[in-house]
């Protein structure tokens, strides 16, 4: 809890170095990135939108935008305040962050998604808890060690119908700051499971319902 605690109260170049450790302590890692998400997601998304206004672009893109900006600096959490133009680590950060919104909007630009596949996401839509590891962690025993934390949720992702198992666990590994996945996922979903956005948001709200219920009634017990 200590730990926790001093993470949240970090400032932005720590949360930056936790985010690096993530293969030596992942969960440090993931909490540090939701709080530095939080800490700049609304600048971030005024970068986004002032640059797509620019463009003729609509908010649905700026906003995959901001989701595209994060999971780079989650895989890439490289800003070197010693380049920076301004003494301010706060201002810096948010510039670095602006010429990491404008990259993004090149790839959409270039490729119709702002999205970087690769070996760890392959765009692909993730059926079962086992694809679901697979897909999150590239080192064996990380890989091992999640699978085992997320054995407890066995019995209720097993439950859900196939869409709902799907797009829930879909979901959660595309997803790290926000509601949006990458636009040629949430295509893949509609295509592959026939169904509309409206109703693959009905199918994800009615999946985290019951997972959600799931693990207050096993908490309590």
């Amino acid at each position: 809890m200590e730990v926790i605690e001093e993470i949240k109260s970090a400032c932005s170049l720590d949360l930056l170095t936790y985010i690096g450790w993530k293969e030596e302590y992942p969960k440090e890692a993931e909490i540090a990135f939701s709080v530095f998400c939080l800490r700049y997601d609304q600048a971030v998304l005024k970068a986004a939108e002032i640059n797509c206004s620019k463009w003729g672009l609509t908010e649905t893109i700026a906003l995959d935008l901001v989701n595209c900006t994060f999971a780079r600096v989650w895989k890439y959490p490289t800003y070197d305040h010693e380049k920076s133009k301004t003494k301010n680590i706060d201002n810096g950060i948010k510039r670095w962050l602006s010429k990491i919104v404008f990259t993004q909007l090149a790839n959409y630009s270039n490729n119709g998604t702002c999205h970087e596949a690769d070996q760890d996401t392959d765009l692909s839509l993730i059926h079962d808890l086992d694809e679901f590891s697979e897909k999150s962690t590239p080192d064996e025993m990380t890989r091992t060690e999640l699978r085992k934390q997320l054995s407890v949720l066995d019995e209720v992702i097993n439950s859900l119908g196939d869409k709902h198992r799907i797009i829930y666990l879909t979901y959660k590994l595309y997803t790290h700051a926000g509601n949006n996945i990458p636009r040629p996922v949430s295509k893949k979903l509609q295509e592959e499971l026939d169904l509309v956005p409206g109703s693959i948001r009905k199918y994800k709200e009615q999946a985290n319902k019951q997972v959600g219920n799931f693990l207050n009634q096993n908490n309590g017990n």
